[in-house]
């Protein structure tokens, strides 16, 4: 994680997922499972906060499976 990066600063799917690793959809997919907690502009666009992807992020390299990865075997 970066500290000189604004945690409130608002990602597109695009850009999160370039920190995540993963596809836009699979970002989209995220929030729709609320594994991600996503804004919505007025026209319907999807934002997401960058301590929430950076969260997501450390959880990922820890191993958790709770991004786009599943428990059930």
């Amino acid at each position: 994680m970066s500290s000189n990066r604004d945690p409130e600063e608002l990602l597109t799917p695009t850009e999160a997922g370039h920190v995540l690793g993963l596809s836009p959809d699979t970002v989209r997919v995220l929030c729709d499972k609320g594994r991600l907690p996503a804004l919505r502009t007025m026209s319907g666009r999807r934002l997401v906060r960058r301590r929430d992807v950076e969260r997501l992020a450390e959880e990922r390299r820890r191993g958790a499976p709770s991004a786009g990865q599943s428990s059930e075997t």
